[in-house]
């Protein structure tokens, strides 16, 4: 015992006696040793060889208009796997706003594609392999939010293009979903228009 605290004492004293940037660099060592050993090597295999999807792009084709008391909004969704190849089922699609007016919707159609059943919703996607990408050309449905209310389209939308998704809010009660390498990664958000137009002021006495 006597042994064990006269080691710890001279420890602390040949610390006190040793440079600020010695000391700094003693615990930085220490905390990266604890920290790379939280991982261990079969965990990082397990994690490589995990998919990764991940939403690369996302743009609207052409202005949104209104049909039958709906905002379509032409939207385009690329998603891509930087993991390893799966064989699950997993969904594509989107949530939306009018930001300068009450339509809301995260109904996102694409023709000819299987659609996920609810509560997930979207477009259904059989399984994506390594390095394989994918590109879907739909529609983003929205309506007035509230429902009863009478639907302002607006001309400015936010839209959260999305891949391995639930919107449902008691989603995080059971299973769903790929097991991926990254979850941080399934989302992306674009503005609709990207840039607003320049208003030109012309002073007609000058002209």
């Amino acid at each position: 015992m006597y042994k064990t605290l006269a080691a710890c004492l001279g420890i602390c004293l040949l610390l006190s006696s040793a440079p600020v940037w010695a000391q700094k660099e003693a615990v930085a060592e220490i905390g990266s040793t604890v920290m790379e050993s939280r991982i261990s090597p079969e965990m990082a295999v397990e994690l490589r060889e995990m998919p990764d999807l991940t939403v690369e792009s996302a743009k609207v084709l052409a202005a949104p208009f209104t049909y039958d008391g709906k905002v379509l909004v032409p939207l385009e969704i690329t998603v891509s796997n930087l993991g390893a190849d799966t064989a699950d089922e997993f969904n594509v699609g989107a949530w939306g706003k009018a930001t300068d007016g009450n339509a809301y919707g995260f109904s996102y159609f694409v023709p000819g594609e299987k659609v996920m059943p609810d509560p997930r919703g979207g477009v259904l996607c059989e399984g994506l392999d390594s390095g394989e990408v994918k590109t879907y050309q739909g529609f983003l449905f929205l309506g007035p939010n509230p429902v009863n209310e009478p639907l302002n389209p607006g001309t400015e939308y936010e839209i959260h293009a999305l891949v391995d998704y639930n919107l449902d809010p008691d989603a995080s009660y059971y299973e769903w979903g790929v097991p991926e390498k990254d979850e941080s990664n399934n989302e992306l958000v674009i503005k609709y228009p990207q840039f607003k137009p320049a208003i030109a002021v012309i002073d007609l006495k000058k002209a």
